[in-house]
């Protein structure tokens, strides 16, 4: 019989360690590129998202500017029909209007030309009693097609009329093509019919042709939206339209090709695709590398506790791991176990002593040491370590006295004091020097150490890198001393050198201090930005450095306001007359910024520096009183100091106190001069007049304080005061009379100038029709632009706008055309040698000839005497004003002026 054999078990099927990891790194990628694919197709879809969403809100925002195109052409209706209520064309207001506006018709209601005209334009506007927009439409064969605008309004005898604007339809977007972010977008206007009525590309060829795929802007149903459709050319274009508002069923339309829309979204898309690619390569790469990282170290120990492994026997084995590397790691630990028993402490001794180094190491490195060196008392190195990585030059050629041919020569001296000092004294060895490296480049070094070796007859030390302190250093000191934007010495350093320009003063050796200040410097901040302001200053700076010396010395103090310190001269005023001549000149040449050309001017003060100075700041401030004068004098110019300046000075701001305080003790009081109509001989209102009732010094006119008001900003709560007062006294007179207003310059440039005297209106319960507000000639050319549209509205609400002292200036007929002006003050100039000289009678003549025909009232000022009076009714004029008729009086005294107004009238016939 065979006998049964002992069955056993097969050991376990194992795999290596190498392909587990392999298939470990494959279950980590997969879940990562599964996410990938999907963040791609949300990133695309996100990206096309936000592609038509910057195409839609550049549709909005041109369809804004048409909207506010076609709004401001029913505004110039409104205007035109209050020129011309009769719609005549030979007005004078529409004949102006028409010269600036020739491509634009105005078309009457019931003229022939308003036959040519869409029918429902004209009957919706007298229908709704709004401003209609008519579609596009053509009066003859071959004309280019046009756009109507329809107002209706009531003109002066109470009858409805209906005036047309008529205009190129591609105007529409003439004012908004800039707009466009790219040169490739398509922009054009589309009328309820589905006609282009405005096009950015070959108008001339289009206009006034259907819209193509008119259908699917009408399908979309909204009032924006986004689809694609083919152009007049036949390309392929994406569109964004947005409905306008102010012509119900137009619509703006944005297109942009295909083509570069697809690239907008796709070419990022593109990258985040090949980002994801690298990464995912990257990241293959880098786990194989990981996966060899942890193999093979294991290798490496199995074998390594092998080659340990003594004859000796070890353990029992552990369970077989189904890892054949494992299994052999097992094998060889085992066979290991009692030499790394025995090499334990060894090992931790060592790790004692590594320790101990490590912190050594360490305390060296936080210290800040790069090189260690060691030497004899002269300075003969013997040993250096660090020396290459500090200079890139070999560590031989530090040994000896090879060291000392890279130290700068300056520096050679104080090394040897220090050597001598320490060894001299016992004390260690601290000094800084500057080493030329490989690159050539000077750089501070530290060395520190002390005596070592016996008898202490060496050094031993380390050396320090402290280049970067000492260059901060550097530069915290020169930022002490020089302005960051021009370069130039600042306020500090110019009163060190005016402290030496003192000592030379009193040596006999004379000098001149010149102030300089820019003029009209900040408008170029205000208008163009700060960023070209300080390259302005940049090239103030290298033309001043042009003008002046090498000896002498140029600063600047701050803002637009810079300082030159003349070196001692033989004849100092000369010198120093030439040189502010030379810098008014240059400074006055006109500057080119970035496209910009900048003209500015400089005002100058001059100060002599000669045994009579005494201090700094006293030059300082008379150089600053001498460009005060300088600047009230016309700017752009010179001037010296005087003594007479200072006493000037200081009767000026004791003015200046004196205003503070006169307008907190409400000092201030308004006397009223009488407005006389020569025709109907009666009172039609009195003008505010301003005085001061100064505790010491008694009533004061206005011309003894308004200006410096003016300059310390004081006119507009003084203004503010003026007009709340005069309104509330005049809510007490009979309601035919009115009460005239000055307002200043400031309160012109003021944004809520319409809502402040609406609100003083309301205050005092005065209706607008009673106040008058006057206005000179010179504040409305400094304002015009922000003080028209404040003016117009109250125009509108019912007050009075009055041009002041009409002659003085140089355009005052063309603001009688340009703004709608109630009434015109003929300058007292033109009245006071009416007697001796016929021109002013004749000019008086024309100008109330030339109101009349305009509907203005005309005041002659400054009527005086009987004589003047009397010419005046020979001329015609209308109102007259002066101390024939009654001198300014206080609110008081008015009801008393109206009792005797007709005695006082008969003394005048």
């Amino acid at each position: 019989m065979t006998r049964p054999s002992t069955a056993q078990s097969p050991p376990p099927r194992t795999r290596s360690l190498y392909s587990r990891l392999h298939w470990l790194i494959a279950a980590a990628l997969l879940p990562l590129l599964v996410i990938g694919v999907i963040a791609i197709v949300l990133t695309a879809r996100d990206y096309r998202r936000n592609s038509e969403q910057r195409l839609q809100e550049t549709a909005v925002a041109l369809a804004r500017g048409v909207d506010q195109g076609i709004r401001e052409n029913i505004n110039q209706l409104h205007l035109l029909a209050v020129l011309a209520p009769h719609g005549d064309p030979a007005s004078p207001g529409l004949q102006a209007w028409s010269g600036t506006n020739a491509e634009v018709r105005l078309v009457r209601d019931g003229s022939d030309e308003a036959q040519s005209l869409p029918t429902p334009v004209l009957r919706d506007a007298r229908r709704t009693g709004q401003a209609q927009v008519s579609n596009l439409f053509s009066d003859t064969t071959g004309a280019p097609p046009e756009v109507a605008i329809a107002l209706p309004f009531t003109d002066s005898t109470g009858q409805p009329q209906v005036i047309a604007l008529v205009q190129p339809s591609n105007r529409l977007i003439n004012t908004i093509l800039h707009s466009a972010d790219e040169a490739s977008l398509l922009v054009a206007v589309v009328d309820s019919n589905g006609m282009i009525a405005a096009r950015s590309r070959n108008p001339e060829r289009f206009i006034g042709q259907p819209a193509p795929d008119w259908y699917k802007l009408q399908l979309n149903g909204g009032n924006a939206g986004v689809f694609e459709a083919t152009t007049k050319e036949g390309k392929g274009t994406v569109l964004a339209f947005h409905k306008l508002h102010a012509a119900p069923g137009w619509a703006l339309v944005v297109g942009e090709p295909q083509s570069s829309f697809q690239a907008r979204w796709q070419r990022p898309l593109l990258g985040v695709i090949l980002g994801g690619l690298l990464a995912a390569i990257i990241a293959l790469f880098s786990a194989r590398a990981i996966a060899r990282s942890i193999l093979l170290p294991i290798r490496a120990l199995a074998q390594r506790g092998r080659n340990i492994a003594s004859s000796e026997g070890t353990p029992a084995d552990p369970p077989t791991s189904r890892i054949t590397e494992v299994q052999s790691l097992q094998t060889s630990l085992n066979d290991s176990v009692d030499a790394l028993k025995r090499s334990a402490d060894e090992a931790r001794a060592l790790a004692r002593d590594l320790k101990v180094s490590e912190q050594r190491y360490r305390a060296v490195a936080e210290a800040g040491a790069l090189v260690l060196w060691e030497s004899d008392r002269n300075g003969q190195v013997r040993s250096v370590t660090g020396w290459r990585e500090l200079t890139g030059l070999p560590e031989q050629d530090a040994l000896g006295k090879g060291w000392l041919r890279r130290v700068n020569e300056e520096d050679l001296a104080p090394i040897e004091i220090a050597l001598e000092q320490s060894f001299t004294a016992g004390t260690p060895l601290d000094v800084e020097f500057r080493v030329l490296d490989l690159y050539g480049k000077w750089r501070w070094l530290r060395a520190r150490g002390a005596r070592v070796g016996p008898e202490q007859s060496g050094w031993a030390g380390v050396l320090e890198d402290v280049d970067a302190r000492r260059q901060a250093q550097a530069r915290i000191a020169y930022l002490a001393q020089h302005d960051p934007l021009t370069s130039l010495p600042n306020r500090t350093v110019l009163f060190e050198k005016l402290e030496h320009a003192l000592a030379d003063a009193r040596r006999g050796r004379h000098s001149a201090l010149l102030l300089l200040d820019l003029d009209r410097f900040k408008e170029v901040n205000d208008t163009l930005g700060h960023p070209t302001g300080d390259r302005l200053l940049q090239e103030v700076a290298h033309r001043l450095l042009g003008c002046a010396r090498s000896n002498d010395v140029v600063a600047r103090l701050g803002g637009d306001e810079f300082a030159i310190l003349m070196a001692p001269e033989s004849r100092p005023p000369e010198a120093a007359a030439s040189l502010a001549t030379r810098v008014v000149e240059a400074l006055g040449r006109p500057f080119e910024l970035e496209g910009h050309p900048i003209a500015i001017s400089a005002s100058i003060g001059i100060v002599l520096i000669d045994n009579l100075a005494d201090s700094s700041e006293k030059l300082m401030r008379n150089a600053d009183l001498a460009l005060y004068r300088a600047k009230e004098e016309g700017r752009g110019c010179y001037r010296f100091f005087e003594a007479e300046m200072d006493t000037r000075m200081q009767l000026r701001r004791q003015l200046e106190t004196e205003l503070r305080a006169g307008l907190e003790q409400q000092q201030f009081v308004l006397h009223y001069q009488p407005l006389v109509d020569l025709q109907q001989r009666r009172v039609t209102g009195f003008e505010a007049l301003l005085r001061w009732n100064h505790p010491q010094r008694g009533l004061l006119d206005p011309g003894q304080f308004l200006a410096l008001a003016e300059d310390i900003g004081l006119m507009i709560p003084l203004g503010d005061w003026v007009l709340r007062q005069a309104t509330r006294d005049a809510a007490h007179w009979p309601d035919e009379m009115k009460v005239a207003v000055n307002l200043s310059v400031s309160q012109l440039a003021q944004p809520d100038l319409a809502d402040t005297v609406e609100k003083a209106l309301a205050d005092a319960g005065l209706a607008a029709a009673r106040l008058e507000l006057e206005i000179t000639e010179n504040a409305l050319i400094a304002n015009i632009q922000a003080a028209s549209s404040h003016l117009l509205r109250l125009k509108v609400a019912g007050v009075s706008i009055v041009m002041d002292d009409f002659g003085t200036g140089y355009s005052s007929l063309g603001y009688l055309r340009a703004f709608p002006f109630d009434k015109v003050k003929i300058d007292k100039s033109f009245i006071r040698d009416l007697g001796e000289h016929s021109q002013g009678s004749a000019i008086i003549g024309a100008v109330s000839h030339l109101c009349g025909k305009l509907g203005i009232t005309a005041t002659i000022e400054g009527v005086e005497t009987h004589s003047q009076l009397s010419q005046l009714k020979d001329e015609h004029c209308a109102e007259g004003q002066g101390y024939v008729f009654g001198r300014p009086m206080p609110v008081e005294q008015i009801r008393a002026f109206m009792r005797q107004w007709p005695q006082r009238w008969q003394a005048t016939d």
